[in-house]
């Protein structure tokens, strides 16, 4: 069976090969990728994770020694062939529906009270939480996740 590929619409000769993939445990997916070399000539792979109990997807350089946060290293197109893959083989989307991503901005217009500190409206807004839905029902539409970016 072919391996799964992962290639870069802006630059062809890039991909990610997927080699191996499990559940690490009840709440944990791991899909690894091939052997890569970075700028300094440094051995690492790369490990995408799900993690169920959190509804979040992880990516991490693996060296020999140490492991670093490849949020920024991976495409935005990778990224979303990735998702779309790891949520269906964990079975959060189905295989006959879309994975489609849409943002949109959201503005805040709040009053202040003048004896509030700029810790305390930080930490209120650090734990602001917003809730989306729908008048319209339509089982055929599910949402699979809320990012909110600061």
């Amino acid at each position: 069976m072919a391996r799964k590929l992962f290639k870069s619409k802006v630059c062809q000769e890039f991909f990610y090969e997927v080699i191996g993939e499990y559940w690490l445990d009840d709440d944990t997916y791991v899909m690894l990728c091939q052997d890569m070399i970075d700028a300094d000539g440094d051995e690492y792979h790369l490990e995408v994770e799900y993690h169920k109990d959190e509804n979040k997807i992880t990516y991490t350089r693996v060296y020999e020694y140490e492991t670093i946060n490849a949020e920024n290293f991976v495409s935005t197109d990778i990224k979303k062939g990735m998702e779309e893959y790891i949520l269906r083989q964990c079975g959060v989307l189905s295989n006959d529906n879309a994975y489609i991503t849409k943002s949109f901005p959201l503005e805040l217009k709040l009053e202040v009270g003048l004896d509030v500190t700029i810790d305390e409206l930080s930490d209120w807004l650090n734990n602001l939480s917003v809730e989306v839905s729908s008048k319209l029902a339509d089982d055929r539409i599910k949402l699979v996740k809320i990012e909110l970016y600061n």
